[in-house]
């Protein structure tokens, strides 16, 4: 199974949706696609809106890849799920976002090694079939933050009054 989320952005992702549709009416592969608030759905996948999180998280626990915009959110939730990531950022020029600070993000995903970035749609077809490896050096910095927000208050606290 294929894994797509487009996020929650009020642009609609239709470049996205109608490649992923047309993967899914080629190959037969299940494909599962959040559609956030956009108004394109696919005829040949899987789809829905929102789910809770616990429900998408499963979702993509069980995904051969996941497909998704380079929202921060998106890319560490596939980042945690260990499953191949592919991440095509909403771009400016197709109206699907107000600039295009996601290309920053999928460009770091890619130099960081932890997915592949598309820019082209009609690469995804290969993409999806020759997926990106799992990022083996990838593990979140919540426990640096939380160790160094720790340390903080550890040092107010010990300074005398």
């Amino acid at each position: 199974m294929i894994y797509v989320t487009v996020g929650t952005m009020f642009l609609d992702f239709p470049r996205l949706i109608r490649k992923m549709d047309e993967i899914a009416g080629k190959t037969g592969e299940l494909i599962v696609i959040q559609t956030g608030l956009g108004t394109t759905f696919p005829q040949n996948c899987d789809h829905f809106n929102f789910k809770p999180r616990e429900v998408v998280l499963e979702l993509q626990s069980r995904a051969r890849v996941i497909v998704c915009h380079a929202g921060i959110g998106s890319v560490m939730d596939a980042l945690r799920a260990r499953r191949p990531a592919i991440v095509v950022p909403r771009l400016k020029k197709f109206n699907e976002h107000m600039n295009d600070h996601q290309l920053d993000v999928a460009k770091a995903v890619q130099a960081r090694g932890w997915g592949r970035m598309i820019l082209d749609i009609d690469d995804l077809d290969q993409a999806c079939a020759l997926t990106p490896p799992v990022p083996e050096k990838y593990s979140p910095a919540t426990a640096r933050l939380v160790s160094g927000v720790r340390d903080a208050i550890e040092r107010v606290a010990a300074k005398p009054r």
